[in-house]
């Protein structure tokens, strides 16, 4: 009988002791999550500050909060750039639940560099940029992105530097990963890669007053989804117009060009020129693609570019689409210099053009991934054939030859 009063009065005690302890924790993390929730509200109600000297060239924009912890560290950045000339300090402020990240922007002498201030708001701690993207597990994630988006040279500077002046940036499409220009040579763009949330469209809204076409010719080749991925990184999109002798045999390209959002089209079937052949001949030229076309992707093809661009009454009266040539020839297959590409289509391009490369040289993909964050920087959108006809409220006529759409 003692034996059992001395388990009942055992159990009790122990039970009392769990409910203590459970209580306890309780109040404990209620007390965390109402400090918490005032150390949000705090951080949350933050003033902007903005000094500007116009006699130096000076105009700086910083937070001020009601916590002063956060000012402290704040008032130590914008501090190093006071006695400056020349320099402005922009920023953004991203709060969670568990973390306040902020993010600056700093242009000194027309060099932008980033920096950035996390705090843990439950540790009560500044963190590093791991705390937000961790560049241990996601690093070669990173630099996947920045090999498809930017040239070698920038690739090459990424590496060599490891994200030791990588920043953070987080908006609601997704996370950014941006790079200090002090680290590159001879790169005037922003360097950045986005990896975007589940629920973001694939292409970013960009600002832009001028619309051009780039299209390429005589693939699909080893290159095209290295030029697509290239494309899309930086939110551009173009118009493939492949050769249907080389669709045939590469059907998986084709169909990941086209997947990929990009625009294909025909080039013909075995790139002859059109201006010699009869009318039966022309027509097995293009019907032949249209069909192979629409085996891969059960789409029809919209456009046809005539090999060197020979179309004469003949070809226009046979051809079903629009035909598109273009006013920029680039010479990639001349000149085989990606330097030469680059230059030559930021020297004369413009408004409403369309762009003349070939997808079947690795010159060719190195000098788009040179000059489409230019190009973006400049104020340009680049599309397809029928994205630019879209911008420009422009219906396209069937047998009609476009060098431009305005």
């Amino acid at each position: 009988m003692n034996g059992v009063k001395n388990y009942l009065l055992y159990f009790i005690c122990v039970s009392l002791l769990f409910l203590f302890l459970f209580f306890s924790v309780r109040i404990f993390e209620e007390k965390n999550n109402l400090a918490s929730l005032k150390l949000y509200a705090m951080v949350n109600d933050y003033e902007n500050v903005s000094v500007k000297k116009e006699d130096s060239g000076v105009n700086i924009n910083y937070p001020k909060f009601q916590y002063d912890v956060l000012n402290s560290k704040v008032d130590e950045l914008v501090s190093d750039y006071d006695n400056f000339n020349n320099v402005s300090i922009d920023y953004s402020v991203n709060i969670t639940k568990d973390l306040i990240s902020m993010f600056f922007v700093i242009n000194k002498d027309g060099i932008v560099n980033y920096k950035n201030i996390n705090y843990d708001i439950k540790k009560l701690e500044f963190c590093d940029n791991n705390r937000i993207f961790d560049f241990n597990v996601l690093g070669s994630e990173v630099l996947d992105k920045v090999k498809a988006k930017y040239s070698s040279k920038v690739y090459d500077s990424v590496v060599s530097d490891n994200f030791s002046n990588a920043s953070v940036l987080v908006k609601e499409e997704g996370v950014y990963i941006y790079f200090n220009a002090s680290i590159f040579s001879n790169v005037l763009h922003k360097v950045f890669v986005l990896f975007a949330s589940d629920n973001s469209k694939s292409v970013i809204d960009i600002n832009y007053d001028k619309v051009i076409a780039f299209t390429f010719d005589d693939g699909p080749s080893q290159y095209s989804n290295q030029v697509a991925d290239a494309l899309k990184e930086n939110d551009s999109k173009a118009t493939f117009f492949e050769l249907g002798n080389r669709m045939k045999y590469n059907q998986d390209i084709v169909k990941s060009l086209y997947d990929k959002g990009m625009e294909v089209a025909s080039h013909t079937y075995a790139h002859k020129n059109l201006n010699k052949l009869s009318v039966e001949e022309i027509e097995e030229e293009i019907n032949s693609t249209n069909i192979i076309f629409n085996e891969i992707t059960g789409d029809n093809i919209k456009y046809v570019r005539p090999p060197y661009g020979n179309a004469n009454s003949t070809v226009k009266a046979t051809v079903t689409t629009p035909i598109i040539n273009w006013n920029v020839d680039t010479e990639d297959w001349l000149t085989r210099d990606s330097e030469k590409i680059y230059n030559h289509i930021l020297e004369n391009v413009s408004d409403g053009d369309i762009v003349l490369m070939h997808d079947i040289y690795p010159e060719t993909l190195e000098a788009i991934k040179m000059v489409l964050p230019v190009l973006r920087e400049r104020g340009f959108k680049i599309t397809s054939v029928s994205g630019l006809a879209e911008e420009k409220g422009r219906v396209l006529e069937v047998g009609h030859i476009y060098r431009n759409i305005d």
